[in-house]
């Protein structure tokens, strides 16, 4: 494994690239895009915004697979450039997906990538799909890179501009009601206002990860409409309903240090094995958060998914070696009941049976992955689990 490399902190007038090396939808939603431009530069950022534009097929497959090989060549070439540009401090994945896998064996071939990378580290953010990208960079390069939002899902909302409001939001969690409508923007500068706070801060630890008052169930409602491009606002959209967030859950209590690591579940069960990729997993504080269903965006990664990806972790040794388990607030779970149905598939499989001597602390329903809002998580950075001071804290600086 390479020796880790530390990115310099973002500085008030860095440069940030968009890149999207999974999902390609910046065409289709070009008004989430723009927001999102707008709401960094806002905070006195700039943007430049790899994408090449291979229509609305550039997801799907053909009879020939030409467009498949064309589309993974172009995102390729994106993370190329951006990391090609030393002007550039930051890459930011617009959105997750479900094709990142592609370019597993052309990015673990790229030795010439491998060495722009560790002559240009950057700042790398993004979830979801993106877990893929996070797990090659360390691998291949040694880069930490951060757990965190997106700027078409999350900084796309853009309810209002922050340029105000980000100076004076030290503590996320002491703002807002605890439901109703997101009429102030909490959410959004929740988002940001951790994310600059994980990737802005040299000369002190990352400290106690913050806990939301309020989260939105779904997602964005210009995910959720059946309406095209064309008819999106070019406005800001609807302040989403907001309900009160649950409490940390521990579902087994003790004490941990270690480094962290995950992602988004489903694409952590798919990738876990592929050896140029994976992690040691001795020692470490595994975080896990799991996505919405396939072909219902208003519902959560169904049950019987969730297991069968907690099984295949369990059945590849993965909970044999950790230290310690913290997992997302679930996508889709709102009620009491559901929440506690979810959190049965990891107290089953992980506190009964064969890994229940293991007795390495789980908490659950922290703000990160998919949920709004989210927290941003530093990769392979120092932390800590313990129950009896209710605490997820990262012990160390994250950036350089």
């Amino acid at each position: 494994m390479p020796p880790t490399i530390i990115p310099k902190a973002l500085h008030p007038n860095a440069k940030i690239a968009f890149v999207s090396p999974s999902s390609r939808i910046n065409n289709l939603i070009p008004t989430a895009v723009a927001r999102s431009i707008a709401l960094l530069e806002s905070i006195g950022y700039s943007v430049t915004a790899f994408f090449i534009n291979e229509g609305e097929d550039a997801d799907l497959v053909s009879t020939d697979g030409e467009p498949v090989v064309a589309c993974i060549r172009n995102r390729l070439a994106e993370l190329r450039a951006a990391f090609s540009d030393s002007s550039i401090d930051a890459v930011f994945c617009t959105i997750g997906g479900s094709t990142m896998t592609e370019l597993i064996p052309y990015l673990v071939q790229d030795t010439e990538l491998h060495e722009l990378v560790k002559r240009n580290p950057k700042i790398v953010v993004g979830y979801s799909d993106i877990t893929v990208l996070h797990w090659s960079l360390h691998a291949l390069t040694g880069l930490r890179t951060f757990y965190g939002p997106c700027p078409v899902t999350e900084l796309g909302e853009a309810v209002r501009s922050t340029a105000a409001s980000i100076a004076a939001f030290p503590d996320a969690g002491k703002m807002h009601s605890t439901e109703g409508t997101d009429d102030d923007g909490y959410l959004q500068d929740f988002h940001l206002a951790n994310l600059l706070a994980a990737t802005s801060h040299p000369d002190r630890p990352f400290g106690p990860v913050p806990r939301s008052r309020v989260y939105a169930p779904l997602l964005p409602p210009y995910f959720l409409s059946s309406s095209s491009s064309s008819s999106q606002a070019a406005t800001a959209p609807a302040p989403r309903q907001v309900l009160p967030s649950p409490a940390w859950t521990w579902l087994r209590p003790g004490r941990a240090e270690g480094r962290l690591f995950g992602g988004c579940l489903t694409v952590v069960a798919r990738i876990q094995g592929i050896p140029q990729i994976s992690p040691d997993w001795n020692g470490r504080i595994l975080f896990l958060e799991s996505a919405m269903a396939e072909g219902d965006l208003t519902k959560g990664s169904p049950l019987g998914k969730v297991r069968q990806a907690v099984a295949d972790l369990a059945a590849r040794g993965v909970f044999d070696e950790i230290a310690g388990l913290v997992i997302g607030r679930p996508y889709g779970y709102d009620s009491a009941r559901a929440r506690e149905e979810y959190a049965a598939v990891f107290k089953g499989l992980l506190c009964h049976g064969r890994l229940a001597a293991k007795r390495f602390p789980i908490l659950m329903n922290v703000d990160f992955g998919h949920t709004a809002p989210m927290v941003t998580l530093p990769m392979d950075a120092a932390a800590v689990l313990d129950s009896d001071k209710d605490e997820f804290a990262v012990t160390e600086a994250v950036v350089a």
